[in-house]
């Protein structure tokens, strides 16, 4: 491990500060390891207290302890793992999205948004696999087969506020009853 190094930004800082010592890299790993273990011990023990607590009160609102020992237990020993895997992976559904997107529409769907301005979000299951909203896309048919064979107008537009990446390229949504205003 002589020959790894870590290479870190001071805030402010323009040049990275390079940490190669050996002895320095395992101990900033056995900090990590340490605090990580405390923290999912520490949550295993918040999910038992309020387990018991929610089996053995009298009061009335007992049930109510399941609400935070559901949230403690995401982070004990076993389930940690999944958890910030997870939670890693959902940022990536909403960072550096593209300027704009493209909406797939029927030439009756294209007529009826340049007569509102707006589209419509699609139904669950009926015209969105992954809930109501409105869906676009950056690249179309024929690579892009998550796009019906019927909408074949593009409608080009800037990436609305709160649109999510499902799979980069072919799926955005910006899930939601109400639809997107077209500028």
């Amino acid at each position: 491990m002589a020959d790894a190094s870590i290479s870190c930004r001071r805030e402010g800082c323009g040049t990275p500060v390079q940490i190669s010592d050996a002895g320095t890299i395992s101990r900033f790993m056995f900090k990590l390891r340490q605090l990580y273990r405390q923290s999912t011990l520490a949550a295993d023990n918040a999910a038992q207290y309020w387990a018991d607590v929610a089996a053995t009160s009298r009061s009335p609102l007992a049930p109510l302890a399941h609400v935070p020992g559901v949230f403690a237990a995401l982070w004990t020993p076993d389930v940690a793992p999944t958890t910030a895997t997870v939670l890693g992976a959902a940022g990536y559904g909403f960072a550096a999205l593209p300027k704009n997107l493209i909406h797939f529409t029927t030439e009756a769907g294209a007529a009826a948004i340049a007569r509102t301005g707006a589209i419509n979000s699609s139904r669950f299951i009926q015209q969105g696999i992954y809930g109501p909203g409105v869906y676009m896309t950056r690249i179309g048919r024929p690579l892009n087969l998550f796009i019906d064979k019927a909408s074949r107008v593009p409608i080009h537009l800037p990436t609305p506020a709160g649109t999510v990446r499902i799979y980069p390229y072919f799926v955005y949504v910006r899930w939601g009853a109400t639809g997107v205003k077209v500028p």
